[in-house]
């Protein structure tokens, strides 16, 4: 991997030091660069002509899909292109027909945007919720998740990676439990693909939603969600508009929704930012996704293993790489974590994020993290002790 290269083609590196891709990733110039050629031609030809409804609304969307089934390991049909995971979480949440009494399995380690909506629906259809208490250790995560399942269970919501700590749940086998019992998974991908390699198939989940905008880094407002195939006519679409490829007879006042995961997509979207996804998509692919997972657990490692020799920085991640991502949260003390914030920024132009549950900082190591930035972080850390000591 020729790590300075591909820090030549996302800019953004060379103006701070980025350790906050699972927020927000930083685009690469070639992504950028669709975004401004697609919006130029819609510029020079408009619209609606013929060229750009074909290059963009027909071909370049669907090349997108095939490009997302390929990275996801699931079939075209399966998926549905949507704006970020919270967009395929609502459509699996409100395509559901609920009733009074019906449980279903959180993680309280979820993102907001994968709680509100449950909570929400708790309030107005009567859903039962219950709460899976993550641990770091894979083994009691499975028994837990066990105990929680009865047959009022119907579906179980599980992050793939934690937001919160960078644990990767053992995906596989909450899902196989939950099938075993016949209940539905829903997989918050958010801060898995693009990190490691994510199969659909081999997951065994129902649904899985995903977004662009981190670790694939894309631009902001593209998502996926896959649904496999025997369900994606039994899952309700509840908003429902115009669409390309949808049958509508203004005479005889009918539609007819696509047979794929399609119909889950309505009106007009911002087709350029989706060009330009599939650009992010072929950057990572350019690197190799097994490149980038060695890489992320070798940095990852060496970050790990030099923050648990620093007296007052304690590692709210696994430590052991199976389970660990790039995702490392550290609590250090004698700060609260938004004031370290601002003078990691303000000292070294530092970009992380925070924590508050757990008053920790959040780093994102990605494959162009470059092992000197690391270090930079780990001296900043350092001196954040000691002068809290001191005071």
């Amino acid at each position: 991997m020729n790590v300075d290269a591909i820090r030549a083609g996302i800019p953004a590196l060379a103006n701070s030091v980025y350790l906050n891709t699972g927020t927000f990733g930083p685009l690469p110039t070639v992504a950028a660069d669709e975004v401004r050629r697609a919006y130029g031609e819609v510029e020079r030809l408009g619209t609606f002509s013929p060229h750009i409804f074909y290059e963009m609304e027909l071909q370049g969307f669907e090349a997108v899909r095939n490009q997302v089934a390929s990275l996801l390991g699931a079939d075209p049909g399966e998926i549905a292109l949507t704006r970020n995971v919270t967009d395929g979480i609502n459509i699996v949440l409100h395509g559901i027909d609920w009733q009074p009494g019906d449980e279903v399995i959180l993680t309280d380690q979820e993102h907001p945007a994968g709680t509100v909506p449950w909570l929400a629906l708790a309030e107005r259809a009567g859903v039962v919720l219950r709460w899976l208490e993550l641990t770091l250790d894979p083994e009691e995560v499975v028994h837990r998740f066990a105990a929680l399942l009865t047959p009022r269970t119907r579906l179980a919501q599980i992050s793939h990676v934690s937001c919160l700590s960078g644990f990767r749940l053992p995906v596989e086998r909450l899902c196989a439990a939950a099938r075993r019992a016949g209940v539905l998974t829903l997989i918050d991908g958010a801060h898995a693909e693009g990190q490691f390699g994510v199969d659909f198939r081999a997951l065994g989940c129902d649904f899985y939603a995903a977004c662009g905008h981190k670790w694939l880094l894309g631009p902001q407002g593209v998502g996926m969600l896959a649904i496999r195939n025997d369900l994606v006519e039994t899952l309700r679409p509840l908003w429902l508009g115009w669409d390309v490829q949808q049958q509508y007879d203004r005479a005889q006042r009918s539609y007819q929704l696509q047979a794929t995961a399609a119909r889950f997509e309505q009106s007009t979207r911002p087709w350029p930012l989706y060009l330009a996804f599939g650009k992010s998509i072929d950057f990572i692919k350019g690197v190799g996704q097994d490149a980038i997972t060695a890489r992320v657990q070798a940095l990852r490692a060496s970050f790990v293993a030099a923050l648990l020799d620093l007296p007052g920085a304690t590692v709210l991640s696994p430590v052991e790489g199976a389970f660990g991502t790039g995702l490392i949260t550290v609590n250090v003390a004698g700060w609260a974590c938004e004031a370290l914030q601002q003078r990691f920024w303000e000292r070294q132009r530092i970009v992380t994020n925070i924590i508050r549950e757990f008053n920790a900082m959040r780093f994102s190591i990605a494959f162009f993290t470059a092992e000197a930035e690391l270090q930079t972080a780990l001296d900043e850390i350092s001196k954040a002790i000691r002068d809290s000591a001191l005071n």
